[in-house]
């Protein structure tokens, strides 16, 4: 069974389980006698994130610690370690909601790490580090990787490691307290006390999902509540901020802003809920991005889609590999041959026996496959797109970058001209800065889109480039003759030429222009009956062309 697979079944039952020798993983509190520190009591009705941090919800908290001789290091070093091993990875936004504590202090990874400095607390971490992490389900993958790097870290400042025999499973006879591991700290996965208030936390979250951004709503509020509120600030927030109109209106119907003398201006409860964003924006956005990663699967997605027409070769390289025991069932691929030579020495040493190396010794690397792939969204900006079709593309643009492995760019057409507002970036926060500036507005120059994406595309080193076409009209500007429908499908012919995967994602009553252009491209064309997020996600999905 695949690691991931066996870790995610233990997490489900309430169980912990051993990564490699030295580390124990759970959702729960561990507890650990002085006298036998080689096992490890699980306590399975004392969850780890309301032990911890007193957060409101079981199971949202993974706990991890790491067992090695009694011994001080750097831990400045062995978290830059773990971090720059995260940035390499898809995994690197969970930086921000790790905790540690080792027997020298701790804090938030990429924090000061100048908490935890307690006598108590440092005395009682002196044999394993302690890990605590807001991991969710679908990147349990994420905890081999800490676990792995945590183990060389220690290594490389020649500290042993010390193996756990054996893990129990224990229901707590009292309540535990252990919030000091979060007080007078950094930590962002202490949630704060107003979080609980369900009212106003259960309305943020419909808030933000449904305009699927924070950073939106907190500029609106920020402006309203300004002490400059001039015509010409509003007018540049109006055209920064494209669902200004739509947020004002929601606020109204909240109660949230009342209008004066043609300005708005925050009603208590305005306040309060300003002041909720701006103390929860962390765990807010925390929030919005899993919610937009683990969207529901839609079991009856309804439009036409038609056929592709090629199939691209896809190319990938081998990721990051996995220490496990060797298995005799599974296929002998690649041995990790220092960590085999140190168990059987260590081994022969207590069996007072000549060097040797048994099948109990070999450990084996697992490399598991990873394909990297470069998407650029074009989305039609013209005016005919304004307020919910064009935030639901944008929805999709931040669901595809919080795939692993891919990169975005943004193209936008209107008018005639197409404008690149995001260039090829892995960062979410990039990309919402970059998807905040683009506005419906004019017409649709579709050929120029098609013609510019296709030049864009080539132009860089991309690997497994795949263009997705959103629009909702037919093309109304020609580029190179009269007619504009035709133009677009030459523009489209360019990017079947340049071997690039090509997806189109349009509406019904545009169907015959739209399966011309796509042909042109031999891509894929799904109409859809409106431009709804959850459908887009979901085509997206099934298109079969997202690595």
């Amino acid at each position: 069974m695949n690691p991931v697979i066996k870790l995610q079944k233990a997490l489900n039952e309430n169980k912990g389980v051993r990564i490699g020798q030295t580390a124990v993983v759970s959702r729960k509190v561990h507890t650990i006698n002085p006298s036998t520190p080689q096992i490890v009591s699980i306590i399975v009705n004392s969850d780890a994130g309301q032990v911890f941090y007193n957060r409101l919800l079981p199971n949202e908290i993974i706990h991890i610690d790491l067992f090695h001789e009694i011994k001080n290091f750097n831990l400045r070093q062995l978290a830059d370690f773990v971090i720059e091993g995260l940035k390499s990875s898809p995994f690197s936004h969970l930086m921000d909601y790790i905790d540690i504590q080792t027997g020298s202090g701790g804090g938030r990874l990429t924090g000061d790490l100048c908490y935890g400095r307690s006598e108590s607390l440092k005395k009682s971490h002196l044999n394993h580090v302690h890990i605590a992490a807001c991991i969710p389900e679908e990147e349990l993958e994420s905890i081999f990787l800490i676990v792995a790097k945590v183990e060389q870290a220690l290594l490389k400042q020649g500290v042993e490691l010390r193996k756990i025999e054996k893990i129990l499973h224990e229901i707590g006879k009292r309540p535990i307290d252990l919030s000091s591991y979060a007080s007078h700290s950094d930590s962002n996965l202490r949630q704060n006390q107003s979080v609980q208030r369900s009212d106003i936390f259960d309305e943020t979250v419909e808030l933000i999902e449904h305009f699927g951004s924070i950073k939106q709503i907190q500029d609106v509020l920020e402006a309203i509540q300004g002490k400059e509120r001039s015509h010409a600030s509003l007018q540049s927030l109006q055209k920064r901020c494209s669902d200004y109109d739509d947020i004002v209106k929601y606020f109204e119907e909240k109660n949230f802003v009342y209008r004066q003398q043609n300005k708005y201006y925050l009603t208590p409860r305005g306040k309060e809920f300003s002041e909720f964003i701006k103390r929860n924006r962390k765990e807010l956005e925390h929030i919005l991005k899993r919610t937009i990663k683990n969207l529901p699967k839609l079991n009856n997605c309804k439009g036409f889609e038609s056929n592709g027409f090629s199939k691209k070769v896809i190319r990938g390289q081998t990721g990051p590999g996995i220490c496990v025991p060797y298995d005799p069932e599974n296929w002998l691929e690649e041995v990790n041959v220092p960590e085999t030579i140190r168990r059987s020495m260590i081994r022969s040493y207590f069996e007072n026996s000549g060097f040797h190396i048994k099948q109990q010794d070999l450990v084996c690397v697992r490399r598991v496959p990873k394909f990297h792939q470069d998407i650029c969204l074009i989305i039609d900006a013209s005016a005919s797109m304004a307020g919910f079709r064009l935030r639901n593309a944008k929805y999709l643009a931040k669901y595809l970058i919080l795939r692993p492995y891919t990169r975005i760019s943004i193209l936008a057409f209107q008018e005639k001209e197409i404008n690149t507002f995001v260039p090829f970036t892995r960062s979410y926060e990039k990309l919402e800065s970059g998807l905040d500036q683009i506005a419906a507005t004019g017409l649709t120059p579709l050929a120029l889109a098609l013609d510019k994406g296709a030049e864009y595309m080539s132009k860089n080193n991309l690997k497994n480039p795949l263009i997705i076409l959103i629009t909702d009209g037919i093309p109304t500007v020609s580029l190179w003759s009269s007619d504009p429908i035709n133009d677009a499908v030459l523009a489209a012919g360019k990017i079947s030429d340049k071997k690039i995967n090509f997806c189109c994602i349009g509406l019904q009553p545009n169907k015959d222009c739209l399966i011309k252009v796509t042909n042109a491209a031999k891509g894929k064309l799904y109409v859809l009956d409106e431009l709804n997020r959850e459908v887009l996600v979901e085509v997206a999905r099934k298109s079969g062309q997202l690595l």
